[in-house]
């Protein structure tokens, strides 16, 4: 698996506090199937400012530390970047993408989307990056309507969803949300968002859950695959459902059929 949303560079954001736990976890992720993963701390100006002289400078001693243990991880460094106005400068200048690939992590408020949202993804967009949008399952206007969560993949943006939503972690809603996001095929990627703060890491167990309710293709695509392009910078499919070629049995074989009668 290649998880693309960690915190778990030490004491850089509201992640990992030291190194003794960034490595505990690295461990951890091993064990689990982990085999590269992404350093996304937060980017929030006037909260967690986190340039790319401190990011690397974290980023290197935790390499060093990892390769010491002999963990073996291929790690990867970026960010998560708050929407803010004039983001794109920052992004530029500080080298938030993912892994000098034109991938890029961001996430907006919680609470209500701004009104300017459309205008800072297309700026991103049309600077030849290609933005993935953290955790839409969160955000309040999604939860109240997975569907709109398509707008964004028609604006060439790509979605991440969390592997703690699915167990309902962040609540009720925010699960009925983030299975309704996968069954629609408005998920590119399930990653962790790990901080670090509990004694679980949970990829593997909803890689498995995903196998089970859906399909191994599925569970690879979201887990393995994509993320895999991400760090190769290969192009992502943004509607991929209607491209699957699957088994008369299988969970979107039977979503594709639904739709198709409540078409006709």
């Amino acid at each position: 698996m290649i998880d693309i949303h960690t915190h778990i560079l030490p004491g850089i954001d509201d992640g990992s506090p030291d190194m003794e736990t960034s490595l505990a976890f690295l461990q951890k992720m091993a064990t689990a199937g982990v085999a590269e993963l992404v350093c996304t701390s937060h980017y929030i100006r006037n909260q967690f400012h986190n340039t790319l002289q401190i990011r690397q400078e974290k980023f290197l001693q935790l390499q060093q530390e990892a390769a010491k243990q002999q963990i073996p991880i291929k790690m990867h460094l970026a960010a998560e970047v708050y929407l803010e106005p004039e983001i794109l400068n920052d992004i530029k200048k500080e080298q938030m993408n993912i892994a000098d690939t034109k991938y890029v992590l961001v996430e907006t408020d919680f609470t209500g989307f701004p009104i300017n949202l459309k205008e800072l993804l297309y700026q991103i967009v049309r600077s030849g990056y290609k933005p993935i949008l953290a955790h839409p399952e969160r955000y309040t206007d999604i939860k109240k309507k997975p569907e709109i969560a398509e707008e964004f993949m028609h604006r060439n943006v790509l979605l991440q969803v969390n592997a703690g939503s699915l167990l309902g972690n962040y609540g009720r809603v925010s699960a009925k949300a983030a299975w309704k996001l996968i069954e629609l095929g408005y998920c590119h990627f399930i990653a962790s968002d790990c901080h670090c703060r509990s004694g679980e890491y949970l990829l593997a167990e909803v890689a498995d859950l995903l196998t089970k309710k859906f399909d191994n293709y599925t569970s690879k695509l979201l887990t393995e695959e994509n993320p895999k392009k991400v760090i190769n910078n290969e192009n992502i499919d943004a509607f991929y459902l209607e491209n699957i070629e699957l088994g008369k049995n299988n969970f979107w074989n039977r979503f594709k059929k639904t739709l198709s009668k409540l078409r006709s």
